[in-house]
């Protein structure tokens, strides 16, 4: 799988909005949501598209799903 099939998948199988338990979830324990609070502490997580509503942050699809692409890396 490419990443742009990858990104197109992710594009049709997520929720409009993911909050950090959500990541969690969705993608089956590979990004936890505490490393999700680590790496917007950091400036490392997907900065656009981030928001808050009070103490929830969440994180659009489509902003996500490019961070995790670019992010990832595919094994040959």
């Amino acid at each position: 799988m490419t990443k742009e099939e990858l990104k197109n998948h992710l594009i049709k199988t997520l929720p409009p909005i993911l909050s950090r338990q959500g990541v969690e979830k969705h993608t089956g324990g590979l990004i936890k949501a505490k490393t999700m609070r680590m790496l917007d502490c950091q400036g490392a997580g997907p900065m656009e598209g981030r928001f808050k509503r009070g103490r929830k942050v969440f994180y659009s699809r489509e902003h996500f799903v490019d961070w995790f692409i670019e992010e990832s890396n595919p094994l040959v």
